[in-house]
């Protein structure tokens, strides 16, 4: 998928999921997605409203079998983390990192042509949150999607994710267990 349909990426390069969203956060000078307070500097100069999209985002790529367990301890560490790349061979053997999916963010640009049909890759799944994503990447016709949940809020076709916005007003904390479990049952 071309580079030129997005104003930012983060994460790493084959990651296991991806995450399509419209607006970018402010950035901190100097600002890098791999520094170890890179998700803290984004919270801190954008507030509540990137608080709650890391977490949704790190909730959504926990794999263990109980996310809230010890006080969500396994998300957190994961969104403290969220756009590192996967080193499992530097993992500390002292330190119990939670089994994860490895995410990569992409700021969707306003304005793109669609011409060209919008070519996903199968290796990863595609989380394209909210309508103003899905329609600057031209997904308005849902015929082809089966719906994940009753109210028909996730829509899917093969690893292609057409969700709410990341807000808990929107996907509440049943459809981000049910977006957890339906991606790490049919893991790609």
């Amino acid at each position: 998928m071309s580079s030129d349909l997005f104003s930012h990426i983060w994460g790493p390069m084959n990651p296991d999921i991806i995450f399509y969203l419209p607006t970018p956060p402010e950035l901190p000078a100097h600002w890098q997605a791999t520094h170890p307070d890179a998700i803290t500097q984004l919270v801190t100069l954008n507030g509540n409203h990137w608080r709650k999209i890391v977490t949704i985002m790190a909730k959504i790529c926990c794999l263990e079998h109980d996310i809230n367990a010890s006080k969500g301890i396994y998300w957190k560490k994961i969104r403290d983390n969220l756009f590192n790349e996967p080193h499992d061979h530097l993992t500390d053997k002292h330190i119990s990192t939670p089994s994860r999916l490895h995410c990569q963010l992409r700021i969707v640009k306003p304005n793109i042509d669609h011409r060209d049909e919008v070519a996903f890759s199968p290796e990863s799944w595609h989380m394209l949150c909210g309508k103003e994503a899905q329609q600057r990447m031209g997904f308005t016709d849902l015929r082809q999607y089966t719906s994940l949940d009753e109210k028909q809020k996730i829509q899917q076709q093969q690893t292609v994710l057409l969700t709410p916005y990341l807000d808990y007003r929107q996907y509440a904390n049943a459809l981000i267990e049910l977006t957890r479990q339906h991606i790490a049952l049919s893991k790609v």
